[in-house]
């Protein structure tokens, strides 16, 4: 009942996300603003990156601010009492169970090289790897993982990223890149697994914590180095995003 039950959820999920995305992917009369669309040949002069809704993402981005130091930073911090090969053997596991969305869309950029290595790192790591908590594809066969989302798949195809967004729990976005997540999620794995929702929100949680502990510190030295927290953020993730759409062409 679980398979059917998130096969309707997903589709579900990708109907939603494509009709709500329309207006975020397009400079149309949604913006209050017009100037504030991407430059484009009707608009040569317009800002770079649109934020049309940049009142509530400020809003979003300060209750972000306001988790991430009252709840994800203990916790990250508790996490890392851990023994340091337990950490790594749960971020190698999360690694894992992410390689079928990677292979899937690396196939659909037209990339065969990375779609092989994700391939060979999924089926290596979870046979002789028990289950990706050990990354032999690497360690012992020089395999390594390469990032890839749907989001920049999109992009890859042409489609342009959209108005900036702020998700409650996650962080920078954009119209492209949540209509992407929601996509991968659906590829992972543990969306999959039989039972409610519910029974994955433990794995959930402790994937969210392996990486705030990861990346512990980050965010501070982006506050402390910013007039404005806010826009440095989004003009950092905008730049990333494009870097990932560009920047890769690898086969």
């Amino acid at each position: 009942m679980r398979k059917i039950t998130c096969l309707q959820v997903g589709l579900l999920f990708l109907l939603i996300s494509t009709l709500t995305a329309i207006p975020l992917l397009t400079c149309g009369p949604v913006f209050a603003n017009e100037q504030q669309c991407s430059a484009s040949p009707q608009n040569p002069n317009a800002h770079e990156t649109p934020d049309p809704y940049e009142s509530l993402n400020r809003k979003v981005f300060k209750f972000n601010d306001r988790l991430y130091f009252w709840v994800m930073k203990p916790i990250a911090k508790a996490y890392l009492h851990l023994p340091s090969p337990v950490r790594k053997a749960v971020g190698n596991g999360f690694q894992n169970l992410e390689d079928p969305a990677r292979f899937v869309n690396f196939v659909l950029q037209g990339r065969p090289h990375r779609a092989g290595d994700e391939m060979s790192r999924f089926i290596i790591n979870s046979t002789v790897g028990v289950g990706g908590l050990f990354d032999v594809a690497h360690n012992a066969m020089g395999v390594d993982d390469h990032d890839a989302d749907f989001g920049q798949t999109l992009g890859k195809w042409g489609m342009w990223p959209g108005a900036y967004l702020v998700i409650p729990g996650l962080g920078p976005s954009d119209g492209r890149d949540i209509f992407g997540y929601g996509v991968d999620q659906v590829m992972n794995p543990l969306f999959w697994v039989p039972g409610p929702f519910w029974y994955t929100l433990p794995a959930d949680a402790l994937k969210y914590t392996d990486k705030t502990a990861a990346h512990l510190g980050d965010y501070e030295a982006l506050k402390k180095a910013s007039l404005d927290p806010y826009v440095a953020m989004r003009n950092g993730y905008m730049q990333h995003r494009k870097n990932m759409v560009e920047g890769h062409n690898t086969p």
